[in-house]
This record gives C-alpha cells, structure tokens and sequence, in this order.
C-alpha cells in the first residue's frame, strides 16, 4: 500500500550510503546477467568512483540529487534534475530526470509518483516546459509508468562498442565501412539532380 506520507527533498553528503545503495540497484537495472542473474556488488575501486561522482553532483549547483523520503525519512528513491535543451537540435530548455530509481522494496507505494511531481514543480518555478526522462529500454514497468504519466518516447539512443560495429560493417561489405559511407551521398545526388527545382514529380 502507499505511504501515508512521501516527500521529495535535496540529498546532502549524509546520504551517501543511501545514494550507493541506489546506484547499485541501478547498476542491476542496467548491468549484465551471469547464470541468469543481475550482478548487485560493485567493486571497491568502483564504488569509491561513483562516490565522488556523487559528491561532484551533491556540489554542483546546475546539478540537483533528490530523494524521495517516507514520514521518517527513510530514503525510498533517488534522481538526478539537471536543466537542459531537450534534444541536441532544439535550443528550448527542459528539466532532464536521470539516474531515477525506487528501491525494489518499496515500489508501488508511491515513491515514483513523488518524484515526478517534484519534477514537474520544478520544471514550473524554472519556467521549463517539458520535462524529459531517461529510461532504460528494458525496463518495461518503468516504461509503464512513465507512459500512463503522459510521457511519450522522444528518441531511441543505442550504444555498442566501436570494434564491434566496425566488424559488422566488414561482414555484411568485403569492401569496407569506406564504401558504406561513400555509397549513399552517390544515390542521393542522383536523386535530386533528377527532381526540378520547386515540383515534385512522383516517382513511377
């Protein structure tokens, strides 16, 4: 059931521990599987980095660490608001929502929702008019949620490491990523060489 009482306040550097035990469940989130489970631990040298990632965010005043906070502030979930345009090809500025995460033993009670309507109270004193969410394409409840909130998808971003898109582009070409990128602007130029400036003829 929900908690009788969730607020959403700024972390400070006494909630480290908290702040790490949400990293690490973000890192399951994200991180790879072995023998069918996720991975929680994360290793020294890497937990003292994301540390001070943390404390880096908790100092900087662009940067805004929130945790949502049951009636006895309990830590029941965490993001990041960071200020920025909402894509790389608009100017208009919009409140980014990253890093956000409810811990597994307390989903469903109201943790998440608190931390959208601080975002969106956020967004209002900035005078920001959208409101964009980071969410991990596997992540289907999170999906979910943010859908039946309004959100829409805005962009679909994939990653992979740059040696193995350069071996795929040799396997499917002998010739080479060369000719891949070369082949394109050939066909284009063809095409619109062949359309008269202002008409469009259908193509048969």
């Amino acid at each position: 059931m929900p908690w009788t009482s969730v607020r959403v306040r700024p972390a400070t550097a006494e909630d480290l521990p908290a702040l790490l035990a949400f990293g690490e469940e973000l890192r399951e989130q994200l991180g790879p599987a072995v023998d069918g489970k996720r991975i929680r631990v994360i290793p020294t040298g890497n937990r003292n980095g994301l540390e001070a990632r943390y404390r880096e965010a908790l100092a900087d005043p662009d940067r805004h660490l929130v945790l949502a906070v049951s009636e006895d502030d309990a830590p029941l979930a965490m993001a990041l608001f960071s200020v920025a345009p909402a894509n790389a090809l608009l100017d208009t500025p919009a409140l980014h929502v990253t890093h956000a995460v409810v811990a597994d033993r307390h989903k469903r009670r109201g943790a998440g929702k608190a931390l959208v309507a601080a975002a969106a109270a956020f967004a209002d004193e900035r005078g920001l008019e959208q409101v964009v969410v980071s969410v991990h394409p596997g992540s289907r409840d999170a999906n979910r949620f943010f859908a039946r909130l309004g959100f829409a998808p805005l962009a679909v971003r994939r990653v992979a490491p740059t040696a193995v898109v350069r071996r795929r582009l040799h396997a499917g070409d002998t010739r080479g990523a060369e000719h891949v990128v070369r082949r394109r602007p050939r066909r284009l130029a063809r095409t619109v060489t062949a359309t008269p400036l202002g008409r469009i003829e259908p193509e048969v």
